[in-house]
């Protein structure tokens, strides 16, 4: 009671009306009253009183309230927020004061009052109405105090002003300053007739004179305070209590704002509008030299070629316009905003918020200002650890800050638009305004949210019409800031402004140039000297020195190399974790180190005025990057510094490079849509994190920036109006407190075995803060404040710790548990309950994999270990399933796991194998349990359902929906994705009252154990959870507002393809800048100055003539363009030149340079198209021409070529099926792999390519159609490129067909193209061959080939009878006589033979292996060296001996290391020893060939790629044929060769078939020459080009020929005794035959031995007089029988040649 008889007391001071009127005399009892009310039922829950005699009430009737209330006779009644919120649910009967409208008034100056906080009293208790009216009496009573301790002309004013509000009127009558008939108080006014609604105009003129004279010097003598004052009371009231306190950085609070928003209009017009008078106050606090030298201490404002730029750009943001001011690097723009900010911060405790990029700048200006004294700036990004940002935050929301320093992502920050809100935002300073502009060299599509944000926020705080009532205009004015004034980056800057928010922005443009400044470009070729030059031109200068150089790699290895010689120099890039940046930021701004070598991330604003000397290690990518980073010497406008170029062409490459990898092109946004169309199925809203959309959209995760990739192609789709992005964290809801106050919570805690002393502290800080916001004013939205990254950013906890400790919370009762999970389960209906026979797929294939983790650790591929469990009989086993398992296992501390960028891994186990199966298992059992928790679940609730729907749907059915055939339609899928909504807790609960687990310790399981059984089935894909606390990563919230069926144009990507566009033409523009530089210093300087004041379009025409104007727009140097498309012709280049066509099929006809126009075509797609390598696959249907188009590209676009991905058919199939492939398993692997495609089993980033490239796309089977088809479906906007030849497709037998090839020109937006050009064969040749190639039917090409040779060359058919006198004639003697005579004219014509054999080759092809071998042996036997191109049945190339040796020796030195790369030792040991070994093998040579590929073509020796070379190849891969006279082939083998003569030995087909056809005419264009034809039929008879000869001469087969030994030839099973003999052999050896045997010289044992079927072909030689003589060996070979067991070993086997000879003629 002391209190109030305290205040009675002081009675006489606040009423000197001695003579009251009886009707006024009521007494002053007064009752405090708090109702608690529902937040969603808005009823009401709690009421409490507290009247004046102490007397407490405390229960939920209204009736009983008034009772209480009449009892005490009350006529006031005082509360929190009373008159608009409690009044409105109780009927209150008498005088209402209420401490929440008071509180700004009275405590406007900070520390605020300790009972407030926004809106809302501080209380300890929860849900305890009767506690929270002593905290408003104790609030009230302060309010007295502070009222009397106003003088007398506060308290007149603010009665003037207030005594209509019905929020003040209470108050004024209960401290007695107005009579309860709402007259003023006699000794406030003498005439009191005053009467009620509004002041009087009487009032008006008297409060005015008041204020002005109260107020004097803190605010413009000449504003006009009547009109205020008839206006808006309130705020007028609101904003002199603010200016009376002579504190700047206290501000009126945000609530008030919210509901008085004319506040910041009011202080505007008094403290913040220049009159035109000129009084004290406005001469002081808003002339700008006066302020300039007051806070900076300058005398005066900087000029630019004596235009005083700055002091007019500063002033035209004091007066509050918007504006874009072009100043260059160091001209002060920092300065022109700062001081127009703290003065806005100093007159109207404003807040100026400041949009910059780059979060090392914000952190240099706020470190500047604090140096000069200020602290009112402040920097919130991403480089805070969460006690700072907490820190910041609380500064901008209690005033201490006046400049806010953010990035533009951070705009969608939910807490930055929250503590906007509740502040008085002056201005928007946008710096690096050109990142606006597409032309600007920097743009971001981040930025081109600002103008929206602005806009929308204005219509939050200021209502919807806001700007419409400003007449369309901006309320809250922008200052643009940039150094680069080309005219196109102004303009759109400047219409950006003008769109979003209706304003013209005044330009303040200096041109001037910096004078203190030397260029200079010197041109270096090599690196060498480069670097010598850099260290000599440093160690002259001795002097602070920046090094740009353009990569991040570099900046280490240089300041190292510096270092290392002497000269100390730190590295600085983009990459580099925040604390190195900063410290090494700092030690050259402090000159503890005089040299920084960095990227263009440094240097932003980077302010060191004695900078004296720039070096561009390598060139920028742009004049204006260049002159912002040569700006960055000589700051000191008295220092003379210098500025150098060390330049070579090649650095322009390296940035067309660095572009096209950092580029986002058309088709990697698509891809994202796609996903985002994937992920937005069901419902249009989706929740995910950039990481989940990258790899749902296919794009590889060891891509770097992945995430801001991710985010541009969002703000490009968002841009274009495909989806809208919101924000989106878990929340936490007050509701849920089920403590009464802080003392019981702290009780809990403690008692609570789940919190350790630090967490216990978090937890207690958590519970504090949701218990004091508990009362939910009309103000904001409780939402936002119960959200996890509110609590985070105000507590300064992470996200994580925030969680945690809600968790062990909600388990421990002390937060109300919500059913806050809801789970998505796949086909609810379905019997065969998927999900469930998931979970037992993973769980086998999970036990596998820790079972197989050694003790030390796993070392592996994914796809060795997926190969590894599938030939264990895991058949589920996929690659993509591993990975999501060892993912979890890492995440959950199972399993640490390290890889690479090539999937080799390792992987530990973090503890014993038993406790991690048991922990696996119990994991196991847990799961088990949801699901079947969650079907039940399901199944009540679809019986609600289907008792609520029988009646009104029972007619609408369709029988096929019931059977569900196929997914029929839509609505079915819908019914099936209902969510089920559960609470974890509930479901932990239901866990251990459970009985039915084999395990006893469900007893002991944690909220956790719950959670991590809920994150594996969700990532097993076994159901999809929304909401709870599983969402841990930073989730964007993302609306599909386009319809799935719609695809992202070319239209949409206009503005990021202009940027791009323009980045291209600004690095030659630096380019020419460098060479005009080098040629004349006054012409280079000029076109700088052309380039940033003319019109763009005019100094290119003056600068680029003629055809340099296309030259600009390549994403290559022209030097580099001519290497590699100048020589293409005119039809090749029209393929090249094609960016567009979906689909481009070319039929190439012989000798038209397909492989070539491939290569250039892959080089023209990764330097000219914005292909990423990653993104770009190239098919092939052999080994040995994957590894040709490989070495080719290698050639032309150098290390690049390493990371395309070029594979044949089998390998990239065995490659999703997650195996290690090899050809004897090829059988179904690529129909496999399409299917796995089709059902979406195949992880997306192995199957998203932009570009498929397919090779003799004639030869593709149905499968490997199907395979195609399969990718174009799973790739919507993918591009095919296939080339091949119709009549070139001579693999029937094995399914090929070029109707496939076909199909692919029908596709929608595909071009065919006929490459009819033939650069290989002389005119008869062609023409021979087009003759021929009208008898093949089914043609896809029209147009006949067109040789390109001006000379005749020759064609000779030779026609043979196919008997004479019933004996047969062979061929093989003529063909002999032939090639006698080529080498004969060969050598006659030149002296020197030898040079004429390496330039002409000569081939002879024959359809049979069979001839080939024994045409073979007949040149051999007349001395004529000659080579067979090796084919041979079910020989393999992995299975030679030689190469089995060379495995083994690298198996045994990887041992040891375990790295996945073969190290050089290890390669050149296992080389070394098997050549060795093997010197005397005539195999040998394949072994070594194949070696010398691959080391061309693998930069990084990997364990998993030899495997793979070696077990795709064939043996004639490596059969090398250059150092031969002659090649024998089989027309098969010869595919794909050319040779100046060809001579073709045809015996006569009994059908000749279309297949058969095509085969001999691959054989005729093999010739470039001279083709000779012997044949024994017509087929050849009406070709008109050529000579026609007959030879009716008898020939006879040759005495000796040659047989090879196939695996079908020799009994395979005779061998496996004798292995280590065989082994010991080498290829070459002579062995002895004997009775169908093979047995060794020096010992006689046999061992080979033919087989039935060789036996049968030796016997018809034999009858023909043949012989064998002699038998060596030809490949020594491993073999096991396909259906032996697995563990058994192999066994050797030898094929030999049997050379046979004639012994007697026959007769």
């Amino acid at each position: 009671m002391s209190i109030f008889s305290r205040l009675f007391g002081r009675k006489n001071n606040l009423t000197i009306s001695s003579d009251i009127k009886k009707k006024d005399a009521r007494s002053r009892n007064i009752a405090f009253v708090d109702t608690e009310v529902g937040l969603k039922d808005h009823k009401i829950h709690d009421i409490g009183a507290l009247r004046y005699d102490g007397a407490t009430f405390h229960q939920a009737s209204q009736t009983a309230l008034n009772k209480f209330l009449q009892e005490g006779k009350v006529d006031y009644i005082c509360g929190h927020n009373l008159i608009h919120h409690d009044a409105r649910y109780l009927k209150l009967n008498g005088i209402l004061i209420d401490t929440l409208y008071l509180s700004p008034l009275l405590f406007p100056k900070r520390p605020y009052h300790h009972l407030v906080k926004d809106d809302k009293l501080m209380s300890e208790q929860m849900n305890n109405p009767v506690n929270d009216c002593e905290k408003a009496k104790e609030l009230l009573m302060d309010e007295i105090a502070v009222w009397n301790q106003l003088s007398e002309r506060k308290r007149k004013i603010f009665t003037l002003l207030l005594q209509n509000e019905e929020e003040f009127r209470g108050f004024l009558m209960y401290v007695g300053a107005i009579d309860t008939d709402y007259t003023i108080s006699d000794n406030f006014i003498s005439d009191n007739s005053i009467s009620a609604d509004t002041i009087s105009d009487h009032a008006i003129i008297d409060v005015s004179e008041l204020i002005l004279s109260e107020y004097k010097n803190h605010i413009c003598a000449h504003a006009d305070i009547p009109a205020l004052a008839a206006q808006s009371p309130c705020g007028l009231a609101y904003t002199l209590a603010l200016i009376g306190t002579d504190d700047y950085q206290s501000v009126t609070p945000g609530w008030v704002l919210f509901h008085y928003p004319e506040v910041e209009h009011i202080i505007y017009i008094l403290c913040h509008t220049q009159c035109t008078d000129g009084c004290e106050y406005c001469n002081r606090m808003l002339d700008i030299h006066h302020n300039l030298k007051q806070l900076f201490g300058y005398d005066a404002f900087r000029t630019y070629d004596g235009e005083p730029l700055q002091e007019q750009a500063s002033q035209a943001a004091v007066d509050g316009k918007s504006l874009l001011a072009i100043f260059p690097t160091g001209g002060g723009k920092s300065l022109t905003f700062q001081l127009p900010a703290l003065m806005d911060g100093r007159t109207i405790h404003g807040l100026t918020v400041v949009i910059s990029p780059l979060q090392s700048l914000m952190k240099d200006q706020v470190d500047n200002l604090a140096d000069r004294g200020f602290t009112d700036a402040v920097t919130i990004n991403g480089l805070l650890d969460p006690i700072s940002r907490s820190l910041a935050i609380e500064r901008v929301q209690s005033g201490d800050a006046t400049l806010l320093y953010i990035a533009p992502e951070m705009l969608r920050s939910k807490t930055i638009e929250r503590i906007l809100m509740a502040r008085h935002v002056v201005r928007f300073v946008i710096d690096e305004a050109h990142c606006f502009s597409a032309w600007g060299q920097d743009f971001r599509v981040d930025y081109l949210y600002i103008g929206k944000f602005i806009k929308e926020y204005q219509e939050r705080k200021f209502g919807k019409d806001a700007m419409a009532r400003n007449h369309g205009q901006t309320l809250i004015p922008v200052s643009c800031f940039t150094a680069t004034a080309k005219q196109k980056v102004v303009q759109d800057i400047c219409d950006y402004f003008k769109h979003w928010l209706g304003t013209d922005l005044q330009l303040f443009a200096s041109s001037a140039s910096r004078t203190n400044l030397h260029y200079s470009v010197i041109h270096v070729d090599s690196d060498g000297n480069k670097y010598n030059l850099l260290r000599s031109l440093v160690e002259q200068a001795d002097c602070p020195t920046i090094i740009y150089v353009s990569r991040t790699k570099r900046t280490r290895e240089l300041a190292q190399k510096l270092t290392r010689d002497g000269i100390s120099a730190l590295p600085y890039n983009g990459k580099m974790d925040a604390d190195e940046k900063i410290h090494n930021q700092d030690a050259f701004m402090s000159d503890k180190v005089r040299i920084i070598v960095a990227t263009s991330a440094f240097g932003m604003g980077v302010d060191k005025s004695d900078v004296g000397l720039v070096i561009h290690y390598d060139i920028s990518d742009s004049l204006e990057n260049y002159v912002q980073e040569a700006g960055r010497a000589g700051r000191d406008p008295h220092l003379n510094a210098k500025c150098y170029v060390l330049y070579s062409d090649e650095d322009l490459d390296k940035h067309f490079i660095l572009l096209n990898q950092t580029k986002l092109s058309i088709s990697e946004i698509q891809q994202v849509w796609k996903a985002i169309k994937d992920f937005t199925k069901q419902r249009p809203h989706v929740s995910c994190s950039a990481l989940e959309i990258a790899r749902q959209a296919g794009w590889d995760d060891s891509v770097s920036d992945i995430e801001t990739r991710v985010r541009t192609a969002l703000s490009a789709l968002e841009q274009s109006g495909y989806i809208e992005r919101g924000n989106n964290i878990p929340h936490v809801y007050a509701t849920g407190i089920t403590v009464k106050n802080m003392d019981e919570a702290r009780l809990r805690l403690t008692e609570s075995p789940l919190f350790s002393e630090d967490e216990m502290q978090n937890a207690i800080r958590i519970i504090k803060s949701l218990i004091t916001q508990k009362h939910i004013a009309k103000a904001q939205d409780s939402e936002a404040e119960s959200r996890i990254d509110y609590l985070a950013d105000i507590l300064g906890l992470s996200k994580r710790d925030v969680i945690s400790s809600v968790d062990r919370m909600r388990q421990e009762g002390i937060l109300a548990d919500t059913r806050d999970i809801s789970a998505y389960l796949q086909d609810i209906s379905d019997k065969q309950r998927k999900p469930q026979q998931m979970l037992e797929n993973f769980a086998k294939l999970e036990r596998y994999i820790l079972e197989h983790i050694p003790d030390e650790s796993l070392h592996i591929t994914y796809k060795q270990l997926n190969d590894n469990a599938v030939h264990d009989g895991i058949n589920t086993s996929t690659e993509k399933k591993i990975r999501t398992l060892l993912y979890f296992l890492a995440v959950k501390g199972y399993a640490h796991k390290k890889e690479d960028g090539v999937r080799n891994l390792i992987v530990t186990r973090d503890k014993d194998i038993e406790t991690i199966i048991k922990r696996f298992e119990r994991r196991i059992e847990v799961c088990r349990f949801i699901i079947e928790r969650l079907y039940s679940l399901a199944e009540e609730i679809s019986k609600t359902i289907t008792e609520e729907s029988n009646n009104s749907s029972s007619e609408e059915k369709n029988p096929s929906e019931e059977k569900g055939l196929g997914k029929a339609s839509g609505a079915t899928d819908n019914r099936k994705e209902k969510p089920l909504q559960f609470s974890v807790v509930e479901l932990l609960n239901d866990l251990k009252s459970s009985n039915q687990s084999l395990f006893s310790d469900f007893s002991s399981l944690q909220l956790e154990d719950v959670e991590e059984a809920l994150l594996y089935l969700s990532k097993i894909g076994a159901m999809k959870l929304e909401g709870g606390f599983l969402v841990l990563y930073n989730a964007m919230a993302i609306k599909r507002i386009k319809e799935p069926r719609l695809h992202y144009k070319q239209e949409d990507y206009r503005m990021l393809n202009e940027f791009y566009k323009q980045k291209i033409q600004q690095i030659h523009i630096v380019g020419e800048y460098a060479n005009l530089m080098v040629r004349d210093y006054d012409a280079a300087l000029q076109y700088v100055q052309d380039y940033f004041q003319m019109d763009y379009h005019c100094f290119i025409s003056k600068y680029f003539k003629g055809n340099r104007e296309t030259e600009i727009e390549r994403n290559v140097t022209p030097s580099k363009y001519k290497k590699l498309f100048g020589i293409l012709s005119k039809r090749q280049k029209e393929i090249i030149d094609d960016h567009e066509s979906r689909c481009i099929v070319v039929a190439a006809g012989p000798g038209s340079g397909k492989t070539r126009v491939l290569v250039h075509k892959l080089a023209s797609l990764l330097l000219l198209e914005d292909v990423k390598h990653e993104q770009l696959l190239m098919l092939t249907f052999s080994r040995a021409a994957a590894t040709e188009f490989k070495q080719r590209l290698m050639q032309l676009i150098g290390n690049a070529a390493h990371f395309v991905e070029i594979k044949t058919f089998h390998s990239y199939c065995f490659d999703l099926l997650g195996r290690v492939g090899n050809l004897d398993e090829a059988g179904d692997v690529v129909k496999q792999a399409a299917e796995m495609i089709n059902n979406g089993e195949v992880e997306p980033n192995r199957i998203s390519k932009t570009v498929l490239v397919i090779d003799e796309a004639q030869d593709m089977s149905k499968d490997d159609y199907a395979l195609v088809s399969a990718l174009m479906k799973a790739n919507e906007e993918m591009r095919v490129i296939a080339v091949g030849d119709d009549d070139q497709n001579i693999y029937e037998f094995r399914g090929s067909n070029s109707r496939y090839l076909y199909e692919l020109t029908q596709t929608e937006h595909s071009r065919f193209i006929e490459m009819t050009e033939n650069y290989r064969s002389l005119r008869h040749i062609v023409d021979t061959a087009n003759d021929f190639a009208r008898n093949i039917r089914q043609r896809i090409k029209s147009t006949p080939i067109i040789s390109m040779s001006q000379e005749d060359g020759e064609v000779r058919i030779v026609k043979h009878p196919y008997e004479i006198q019933e004996k047969k004639v062979y061929m093989y003697q003529p063909i002999l006589k032939d090639v006698t005579r080529l080498l004969g004219s060969n050598t006659s014509k030149e002296a020197d033979a030898s040079s004429r054999k390496k330039n002409e080759t000569i081939s002879i092809l024959t359809q049979t292996n069979e001839e080939a071998v024994i045409m073979l042996a007949l040149l051999h036997s007349h001395n004529i060296k000659a080579k067979l191109v090796q084919s041979m049945d079910g020989l393999r190339f992995w299975n030679l001996a030689e190469v089995r040796y060379f495995l083994k020796k690298i198996d045994q030195g990887l041992k040891e290391t375990k790295s996945p790369i073969i190290p050089d030792d290890i390669w050149e040991a296992a080389k070394q020893q098997t050549f060795q070994k093997y010197a005397s093998s005539q195999a040998l040579p394949y072994l070594r060939r194949s070696l010398q590929i691959f080391e061309q073509t693998n930069r990084a020796k990997y364990y998993s790629d030899l495997r793979e070379f070696v077990f795709e190849s064939s043996v004639e891969d490596f059969c090398d044929i250059s150092k031969s006279d002659i090649v024998v082939s089989t027309i098969h083998k010869a595919k794909g060769h050319e040779f100046d003569h060809v001579l073709m030995l045809i015996t006569h087909p009994e059908h000749p078939t279309d297949d058969i056809l095509r085969r001999y005419y691959v054989g005729m264009t093999r010739a470039k020459r001279t083709l000779a034809i012997h044949t024994n039929g017509n087929l050849f008879d009406s070709l008109k080009s050529a000579q026609h000869l007959y030879d009716a001469q008898a020939y006879d087969e040759p005495n000796e020929i040659v047989l090879q030994l196939s695996h079908k030839d020799v009994n395979l099973g005779f061998s496996k005794p004798h292995k280590d003999a065989i082994l010991s052999l080498r290829s070459g050896m002579p062995l002895t035959y004997h009775d169908h045997c093979l047995c060794l010289p020096s010992t006689g044992r046999d061992i080979a031995q033919f087989s039935i079927k060789m036996k049968e072909k030796l016997g018809k030689w034999e009858l023909k007089g043949y012989k064998v003589t002699a038998a060596r060996i030809r490949f020594i070979v491993a073999w096991k029988s396909k259906d032996a067991p697995r563990d058994e070993k192999e066994s050797a086997i030898v094929l030999a040649d049997l050379v046979m000879k004639r012994i007697k003629s026959m007769g």
